[in-house]
């Protein structure tokens, strides 16, 4: 793989958050590096899936190595010399290193070199986990007969009444 465009190393602080109300929310994962810091924009299903594909290697490199200290993230910054919306995201174990790794690719980037790349340790993946879990949660709950989001306004159930498709 090519050299991200922006690599920023091991990250200091790496922290995610939702903007907006429920139901136009737009997600990010916000990357504080030395010196500078990022912005990356994706869909609510990208930041859950880093959160539970992270849960899953700290689970089991907890088990096989002694357990490092949580790290908190710092204040985001409030201008980023990085911010861009992701098409794809690639995640990855160095394990000579013990980090992880994080490549996103740009919306409007070249096919094969990503846009961003950090590192972050098992401490600061640990508390990303938690802080994904916690925004991903915090949108509009879902019917417990359809399984669909719940509008502030109301919900029109398909199972209740057939107006809309049935999810499968």
């Amino acid at each position: 793989m090519e050299r991200a465009a922006s690599d920023f190393g091991k990250a200091l602080s790496v922290d995610a958050e939702a903007i907006g109300r429920p139901g136009q929310r737009r997600f990010r994962l916000i990357v504080r590096g030395e010196y500078l810091a990022a912005s990356i924009w994706m869909e609510k299903e990208q930041l859950a899936g880093i959160g539970e594909w992270l849960d899953q290697m700290i689970e089991r490199l907890d088990r096989e190595q002694p357990p490092e200290p949580d790290v908190d993230p710092l204040a985001v910054p409030e201008t980023f010399d990085v911010e861009f919306r992701a098409s794809q995201i690639g995640l990855g174990y160095v394990a000579e290193d013990g980090l992880f790794a994080v490549h996103v690719f740009d919306e409007d980037g070249p096919g094969g070199t990503p846009a961003f790349r950090c590192l972050l340790s098992r401490g600061q993946g640990r508390v990303l986990v938690r802080k994904i879990a916690s925004v991903v949660a915090a949108g509009r709950p879902t019917c417990p007969l359809c399984d669909l989001p719940i509008d502030p306004d109301g919900h029109v159930c398909p199972r209740s009444n057939g107006h809309q498709p049935v999810r499968t």
